[in-house]
């Protein structure tokens, strides 16, 4: 009766109507009401509480949080990748779980609980047994070139059951179409392939709306365990058809707390020189504008076609800032290698995103437990090579507007 009486008074002011519905359900508690009070007496009492809870009204309201501020109309943000990330996010952890229980739909089930083990030292790296996944995956295939061909007889996503789509998004407002669909050799929960304009065969190299794509998909949800990557030709890409990988990695990474160093503009870092490794982190503040957004893209992208045009093997790792001081930061770190891997050896310790990022998935008991921190740095070091010191030059470059573009607008097929 209460509710129907005083909640529409309340509908705008909503601390105020929680105000007042928590000293309403004291006063009856306190009261023993259903015993020895009348309604009578209520309403009574009523406007005390009233006044009680306008008074208490700024003692108990609740620390407003950090958003982001809104450059489109409510219409425009409803029908965008900012206002759907989210449900499309709930909607593919329901539908993979699902998956994962069918039996025959992933080539192995992930264990509940994987051997894991945090590597002995001061950076925190971990790694995770993960026999199946050299076992029974398909073979990965060889790409020899940053500037590969599509070829079609090869394995591609064209040519996969339709029950691996999770979704398909193609209803955001400028936005390419999207297909979301099942790894199903995968490493952690909700391991998922972001894969864009499918049927325009795009070969393994980055395009600037899959990486708006991923970027706005990042800073637009509210789960910080949920992270991407990429692998470049050379830096152990499978598939020469483009994806991203979305991945759930509830632990902190090495790369979550590695020290930063300011290299260029106002939002442009690069690991800090004590760290063990290095990298360029790009961050995208909670803050920023589309505007700022689309820099900071085309900034990336140009980098990465920079790379391919000296034939510069690389990988990108997307997470949000995990820090409390980082609420809405994305951060997408650019690591630039000088070996180009052509195969991979599944029984050992390969380096991609994952690995660089701090996540080591290995096939075999005893080298899990019997790997150290410095083979790890060592092996990183060794593929990475000087490359880092040539990227961090050609991005100051890009912010300083003293290079041009290389792009990559022909498809090539045969």
């Amino acid at each position: 009766m209460f509710s129907r009486y005083f909640k529409p008074f309340f509908r705008s002011h909503r601390q105020s109507w929680r105000v007042f519905s928590f000293h309403v359900r004291r006063f009856i508690a306190e009261s023993s009401f259903s015993d020895r009070c009348s309604l009578t007496a209520v309403a009574t009492l009523l406007p005390l509480v009233i006044i009680r809870s306008a008074y208490c009204k700024k003692d108990v309201q609740e620390p407003k949080r950090p958003c982001r501020k809104r450059t489109m109309s409510k219409v425009m943000y409803e029908t965008s990748l900012q206002g759907k990330a989210q449900r499309y996010l709930n909607a593919l952890k329901e539908s993979w779980d699902q998956l994962h229980r069918t039996p025959g739909m992933f080539a192995y089930q992930l264990k509940k609980t994987p051997h894991r083990r945090k590597i002995p030292g001061s950076h925190g790296f971990y790694t995770e047994l993960n026999a199946d996944r050299s076992l029974k995956r398909r073979g990965p295939q060889t790409i020899e070139s940053l500037n590969p061909a599509f070829k079609p007889t090869n394995f591609n996503f064209n040519k996969i059951n339709a029950a691996e789509v999770l979704m398909t998004i193609n209803d955001c407002h400028g936005s390419p179409e999207v297909q979301m669909i099942i790894n199903k050799s995968p490493l952690t929960q909700y391991h998922t392939l972001i894969c864009p304009e499918v049927n325009k065969n795009h070969v393994q190299r980055i395009t600037r709306d899959v990486l708006a794509f991923c970027i706005t998909f990042m800073r637009s949800i509210d789960d910080k365990n949920i992270r991407m990557g990429y692998n470049s030709p050379g830096a152990l890409a499978s598939v020469n058809h483009l994806h991203f990988h979305l991945l759930l990695f509830a632990q902190d990474l090495y790369i979550d707390k590695v020290p930063l160093e300011k290299l260029a503009g106002d939002s442009i870092y690069r690991l800090s020189r004590r760290a063990p490794t290095e990298a360029i982190c790009v961050v995208f503040q909670g803050k920023d504008t589309e505007d700022d957004v689309a820099e900071k893209v085309d900034q990336i992208y140009k980098l990465a076609m920079w790379m391919c045009k000296n034939n510069m093997p690389h990988n990108l790792f997307i997470t949000q800032d995990r820090s409390s001081k980082g609420y809405g930061d994305v951060k997408v770190f650019i690591f630039a290698r000088s070996k180009y891997c052509v195969s991979k050896d599944l029984a050992e310790f390969n380096v991609g995103f994952c690995e660089l990022a701090g996540f080591i998935p290995l096939p075999v008991a005893d080298k899990m437990e019997n790997l150290t921190e410095q083979q790890v740095l060592q092996r990183i070091r060794c593929v990475t090579g000087s490359a880092p010191k040539a990227m961090y030059e050609e991005m100051t470059n890009i912010v300083e507007g003293r290079t041009k573009e290389y792009p990559w607008e022909q498809i090539l097929a045969i």
